[in-house]
């Protein structure tokens, strides 16, 4: 089955219907803002609309008329707009659907008539109804004089219209006659429906689903399937799916789309085999087979059932011999297009057959008495349909006759109420209260689906009964037709009612996934009131409700999220679970999904029986390792086959209730098991916290190179310290990337006067936004790390001074040294295998920290003298930074002065590289000997290994290319005066400038470097210039030419000499590719860019900006510049008009067009920076550069973006 096909065909085709069905709503005067009225020349027998002269007539005039009232009815629910736009995707699924079940049919030859409706059994190019039109008459209920003669037209003539005509008159009246067979699907067509769809074989969804989708991939009897019929529809939703996953919060309308997702083949084998295939084959056992479980699975060709373990007692399945097939039940209640029912049909196909009935009995019996369905969404409840009538069809070539009516159902909703039953008398307070609550339970039918259900003796109502059982006998007025249709209406409720009510053998599903935070506030209230253990996302609400839905001792299987195994949110549900066994798990982690990439939709598959037992062992798979569907399957089957390989696991569920949580941690050793019954919990030591949340970080939040260095306290040792503090900011603990001992020092906080402001933040309504809390921890010496995580966890030492935040969740003690061995252990592989149990997703929560069982440990001298010399290394490390605000100096200069500045770059590069080698062999050497400790110290010796990977060694190595751009970054830094080569650390980072910090090399008189593409001034004003000047007060003068080119040749880019290359980094890549990286977005030098041609590029440093800095730019170097342009233009037509080889002269006239084209453009530039310069425009620091960098601009466009 080629999906890539099948995807492209069914967006296509979703996009294609619905411009062709709007452009034909607004060529009948009806668009997004209402409705025109016909024009003055229209007549009773002709209407014309719009201004292009387009008309209709004759029944058009009613199918018009009636779409504008179906409009109107449904825009009493919601806006016009939207009721437009809905009623688009109405009648662009609808006809969506009919065709791929017709072309499904056709291709399998199930279609009454026999005959092909989209193709042609011949591969013509007209479909073959056409050609038998007149054959297949009577199937198609008849055609009138006219119709017959349209189509006696386009036979004898072959016209493209006529044939055309003809078609549209054919393929509706297969639709309609499809009416009687599959009346859930072929509905009968609304008069406007066809009015809004012209049918083509020629062109559109028609001609492109026949061309562009095998037809192999429809033959059931060439390895085709029925399951193509929900992948069309799954990738149909692709962009409703995208539109919906964008918004905060989902609409009813939205459910469907974001809720659906097409499992695997595997995955559903996977459920249905274990499951209903387990309970037939214990039925087998019982009933005496001697064969063992694998063995009748085999028989079967179920390869994806996984037998039991052994149990130590020998479990009773009491009754189970004298269970028959007739009487399993299985449900799916998220059904979607029906992929689990099917396969579930031809498991009990082949089981009735073991029993001995034909295929042809059993299939009727299937479809009859074993198979329930549900789904809130009446498009893919269609296709469910269609595709167990389909399996019927292939099993018994009668179906169509048999008028079958499979039990699967869409779960609605009404607007009835016990006042819709008013002429039914006689009726008791009891019945009516429970009408009524019948009723309200199905008037969010569409957000609840099914989680609604009844006590069972809300069927036996008297009044209830009485509505649906009575015969009219009375005469049909338009009150009594309403009476009828209410009746009607309810007796369709109750069958869905009692269906979600009932219990059933075999419950499957991949239920939706959503948050609670996203659902539709209906189905949150309900989930929260109902489901309290499981409402943090419905996938959870699921598991309860199936384990509701599912008879004693059946059984219940799932594909979730897996974030139920462990998160804290989830220990409630947990706990309730902890008695029903757990058969078998199939661990997937990411990517079990083909269509779903990257880490975050982490998943597990599972089979649970309802039966009380926490003794049972059961069975799971860790495929979390392996990385693709296709592995994973793999994996799965190779475990079926040797239950012994190492990612399979055996475990009680007791077990679970041993670890604090009870996270689902089925892979712990029983080592690991005794840690947690012996250890003490982390929590008992120290003191977990969660910090700050400001209620909004963009205002209350910065990163600390932002902001007037000399407005932030760095050193605050208490809350007291910081009300006498005059300072506005704070440093401020948010997490941060993966960093172990020390670092991710970013982000400061306006916490002045005790955080005044954010403490008085609320919103329009007066509620309080922010949430100060462990306020008394602030500033404080602790241990953080990062709550969220792309992979492994980081723990580092916080020094006294900082605020932290939620994101930056921190571990307190009034001992210092419990905070330097608690460091060592959580650094430690030891404390990252823990926690892979208690928080295996990317979510490491306080409660999951806190619940690290920590062993007395003999040799806390050795881990507190490591975890000392670690924090001290990557102190070091942190510092050579220019981002750390304990940043000194460059690591190449620091070594210069032992030189007395004669030195090669080289040089200084090797004794770097030599220091960080140095530096980084020994944090390992120290982190693969505390690992050591732990891993004996909690008996993990069988499991774990004290190696430690360089990738997970949080400090830098020397890198040539990244230490030499970081080298030009100084360089640029020094231009500006924010650092000097006489001045440790920050020279100027805002307050009052001071000369005498700058003696060696002195910085740019003005906030400004130019950056062109050729020395055009001649003077250190060109930034090459300026770097010799920098290399030569560094390095000194005797190595210049070599360290430029060392320098050049690190950069790595193409150039014709050392100097271009480095103009060219600096003018292109620097700002770009360099600094917005290292600054993450928040730039200190801004860079003006005229645009693509390059006319006028330039550095300013945000720090020493005024409200004249434009001003001076623009009269000091930008009108210099362009004198230039205009010098070496007219010395370049000089030359051209001199030079005679054809060679040399194309090459100065393409000079002449660049320079032409820069000078074009600095001239429309210099208007926008005289506008600019003209407001005197003044910054506040502390607005950061977000604000800042938008405001020096007045909306225009003179800086590079920030992307």
């Amino acid at each position: 089955m080629d999906k890539k096909a099948i995807k492209t065909f069914a967006i296509q085709a979703r996009r294609d219907l619905i411009k062709s069905i709007r452009l034909k709503m607004e060529n009948l005067g009806i668009n997004e803002n209402g409705v025109e009225e016909k024009s003055a020349a229209s007549t009773s027998e002709i209407e014309y609309y719009g201004d292009k002269g387009l008309f209709i007539s004759g029944q058009d005039i009613k199918r018009r008329r009636d779409l504008v009232s179906r409009l109107k009815t449904m825009a009493k629910q919601e806006e016009w707009r939207d009721a437009f736009s809905d009623l688009i995707e109405e009648v662009a699924y609808t006809w969506f659907n009919r065709i791929i079940a017709i072309r499904f049919m056709e291709v399998n030859d199930y279609l009454p008539s026999g005959v092909r409706v989209l193709s042609s059994g011949t591969k013509l190019k007209v479909p073959d109804i056409l050609r038998e039109a007149f054959n297949i008459e009577d199937e198609l209920g008849g055609y009138s004089s006219d119709e017959r003669a349209i189509i006696q037209k386009a036979l004898d003539t072959e016209e493209p219209s006529d044939m055309d005509a003809a078609y549209v008159i054919l393929f509706t009246k297969q639709a309609n006659a499809l009416n009687q067979y599959l009346p859930e699907l072929f509905e009968k067509t609304d008069d406007f429906m066809q009015l809004l769809f012209t049918p083509s074989y020629s062109v559109g969804v028609i001609r492109d689903l026949v061309d562009d989708i095998r037809e192999d991939d429809f033959d059931v009897d060439k390895g085709g399937q029925v399951e193509i019929i929900g992948w069309l529809y799954q990738y149909y939703n692709t962009e409703p799916k995208d539109s919906a996953f964008k918004k905060k919060k989902y609409l009813t309308s939205d459910i469907p789309p974001v809720t659906q997702l097409f499992t695997p083949d595997w995955i559903v084998k996977y459920l249905v085999e274990n499951s209903l295939g387990r309970y037939w084959i214990r039925v087998l056992l019982e009933r005496g087979d001697k064969r063992t479980s694998a063995e009748i699975a085999e028989s079967f060709g179920w390869h994806y059932f996984m037998p039991d373990v052994k149990q130590n007692d020998s479990t009773p399945y009491p009754n189970m011999a004298k269970k028959r097939i007739e009487d399993i039940t299985f449900v799916d209640p998220a059904m979607g297009s029906g992929h689990i029912l099917i396969y579930a049909f031809d498991v009990f196909l082949q089981i009735y057959q073991a029993e001995g009935y034909s295929r042809r009995e059993a299939a009727q019996k299937i479809v009859k008495d074993n198979l329930f369905g549900f789904d809130i969404d009446r498009r893919a409840f269609q296709l469910a349909y269609f595709a167990m009538i389909m399996k019927l069809r292939r099993e018994n070539r009668r179906t169509f006759d048999l008028h079958l009516k499979p039990n699967i159902f869409e779960v609605p909703t009404t607007a009835l109420t016990p006042d819709d039953f008013s002429e039914t008398i006689n009726a008791s307070k009891t019945d009516n209260e429970q009408l009524k609550e019948f009723l309200t339970k199905f008037n969010k039918g569409k957000e609840l689906g099914s989680l609604i259900d009844f006590n069972a003796d809300i069927f036996k109502n008297a009044l209830i009964n009485e509505i649906i059982h009575n015969q009219f006998t009375g005469q049909l007025t338009f009150d009594t037709s309403n009476q009828l249709a209410h009746r009607h209406e309810l007796k369709s409720l109750v069958r869905v009612g009692m269906g979600l009510s009932s219990k059933y053998t075999i419950s499957v599903t991949n239920p939706p996934y959503m948050g609670s935070g996203k659902m539709p506030k209906p189905l949150s209230d309900f989930v929260g009131k109902k489901y309290p253990a499981s409402k943090s996302d419905l996938f959870a609400v699921f598991i309860e409700r199936l384990q509701h839905m599912t008879k004693q001792d059946g059984f219940f299987a799932m594909i979730t999220q897996h974030q139920w195994m462990f998160l804290s949110s989830f220990k409630s549900l947990r706990e309730r679970m902890i008695n029903w066994p757990i058969i078998n798990m199939a661990h997937l982690g990411t990517r079990a999904f083909e269509e779903i990439g990257g880490e975050v939709v982490q998943t597990t598959a599972f089979i649970i029986q309802k039966q009380a037992s926490s003794n049972f062992s059961g069975t799971y798979e860790r495929l979390v390792d392996f990385d693709s569907q296709a592995h994973k399957e793999k994996a799965y089957l190779a475990a079926v086959k040797d239950p012994n390989l190492k990612y399979v696991y055996r475990t009680k569920q007791a077990n679970f209730e041993k670890i604090p949580g009870s996270p689902i941690a089925y892979w712990a050793s029983k080592p690991l098991i005794s840690d947690f019954e012996i250890g003490i919990p982390l929590k008992d030591l120290v003191d977990p916290k969660v910090g700050l949340q400001t209620g909004d970080n963009s205002r209350f939040l910065r990163q600390w190179f932002e902001v007037n260095v000399h407005n932030i306290s760095f050193n605050t040792k208490s809350t007291a310290e910081s009300l006498r503090s005059i300072k506005k900011w704070f440093p401020y603990n948010k997490g941060g990337s993966y960093r172990k001992w020390y670092g991710n020092f970013d982000y400061i906080v306006n916490w002045q006067h005790d955080g005044f402001e954010i403490r008085n933040l609320k919103d329009a309504k007066g509620k309080l936004r922010s949430r100060p809390q462990n306020t008394n921890y602030y500033f404080r010496e602790a241990i953080t790390w990062s709550k969220i995580s792309s992979g492994k966890i980081s723990f580092r030492h916080v020094p006294v001074g900082s605020l932290f935040d939620v994101a930056g969740t921190s571990l307190f003690s009034n001992e210092p040294y419990k905070l330097e061995i608690l460091l060592g252990f959580l650094n430690s592989n030891t404390a990252m295998d823990i926690l892979a149990f208690l928080s295996p997703t990317l979510n490491y929560e306080i409660g999951q920290i806190a619940a690290l069982p920590v062993l007395p440990n003999k040799r806390e001298f050795l881990v507190r003298n490591l975890t000392r010399d670690n924090e001290q290394i990557s102190k070091s490390d942190w510092n050579v930074s220019e981002v750390s605000w304990d940043f000194w100096y460059f690591p190449f200069v620091e070594y210069i002065a032992e030189h007395h500045r004669n030195w090669t770059i080289e040089a200084a590069f090797n004794q770097w590289k030599e220091e960080a080698d140095k530096r980084f062999n020994q944090l390992k050497a120290n982190e693969e000997e505390l690992n050591r400790i732990f891993i004996d110290l909690y008996g993990l010796q069988d499991e774990l290994s004290p190696e430690e990977e360089d990738k997970d060694v949080s400090v830098r190595r020397a890198d040539l290319s990244r230490d030499i751009k970081a080298f030009m970054s100084y360089f640029v830094g020094c231009v500006f005066g924010r650092y000097s080569i006489d001045t440790p650390g920050l020279a100027y980072a805002g307050g009052d400038w001071d000369d005498s910090n700058y003696k060696t090399f002195l910085p740019n008189e003005d906030d400004v470097i130019v950056l062109t593409d050729d020395d055009y001034f001649g003077d250190n004003r060109d930034v090459v210039n300026r770097f010799k000047e920098f290399l030569s007060a560094t390095f000194g003068t005797e190595h210049l030419d070599e360290n430029v080119q060392f320098i050049a040749d690190a950069l790595g880019k193409r150039g014709s000499s050392s100097e271009e290359i480095i103009r060219a980094y600096l003018r292109d890549d620097f700002f770009k590719k360099d600094h917005l990286s290292t600054y993450q977005k928040r730039p200190i030098y801004w860079e003006l860019n005229s645009g693509r041609n390059g006319g006028f590029k330039a550095l300013m440093y945000l720090h020493r900006y005024d409200k004249n800095t434009m001003a001076m730019i623009r009269t000091k170097y930008l009108h210099p510049l362009q004198e230039a342009y205009e010098r070496r233009l007219d010395q370049l037509k000089s030359f051209e008009a001199n030079e005679q080889q054809t060679r040399q002269k194309n090459a100065i006239k393409k000079q002449i067009t660049t320079i032409t084209k820069q000078l074009d453009e600095l001239v429309k530039y210099d208007e926008k920076l005289q506008h600019v310069a003209n407001l005197h425009i003044d910054l506040d620091l502390d607005d950061g550069v977000l604000v800042n960098h938008a405001k020096a601009q007045a909306d225009t466009k003179i800086f590079t973006p920030l992307k």
